[in-house]
């Protein structure tokens, strides 16, 4: 599984590069990254989270915006989950230290939650997966408490900067 993942991630990165106008990209395991992808949980004890790519964007409208990219190049009956994390580490990174990126993309090869597809960049989706991480966010065990804790105004803000790609094995 590390290996197809980390091949994931050299692949994400090279259409990056070819495709989308990154300035400049790097993985989390380039030396380059020394750690700019790599971020702590506020609350819980759990163990610091990364993103598998990052980099800087160029052309309009998103010239000069860092971005960080998680890669999924793996089917997975919990692929929802894993996007749920990692909306939730977005809202974490965009509440705290928002000068590390401007835009969050999840890349996958495997399309999920086909019903709901259009919605999962929403503030719904974003409110439900900081609920669903609210020991991690927030250190709070309650749901109902967790869900008054979720900020609309960060959330409106990180709508406008998530990006969902779906990937092909032929790209």
């Amino acid at each position: 599984m590390h290996q197809k993942g980390a091949d994931g991630t050299r692949r994400a990165k090279r259409w990056l590069d070819s495709t989308t106008r990154t300035r400049a990209s790097w993985t989390n395991e380039d030396t380059v990254s020394a750690g700019r992808l790599t971020f702590n949980w506020p609350y819980g004890g759990q163990q610091p989270f990364s993103f598998d790519v990052g980099g800087l964007l160029f052309g309009e409208p998103f010239d000069r915006h860092i971005f960080m990219a998680e890669v999924k190049n793996y089917s997975n009956a919990n692929l929802g989950k894993d996007y749920d994390d990692f909306l939730a580490k977005c809202y974490c990174v965009w509440r705290d230290q928002p000068k590390w990126s401007n835009q969050f993309m999840f890349l996958t090869w495997n399309p999920f939650r086909a019903n709901s597809w259009t919605r999962l960049c929403q503030a719904e989706a974003i409110t439900k997966a900081c609920v669903l991480n609210r020991v991690r966010l927030f250190g709070e065990e309650d749901e109902v408490a967790a869900h008054s804790l979720v900020d609309p105004v960060v959330v409106a803000e990180l709508e406008e900067r998530l990006w969902l790609v779906v990937l092909s094995e032929k790209q």
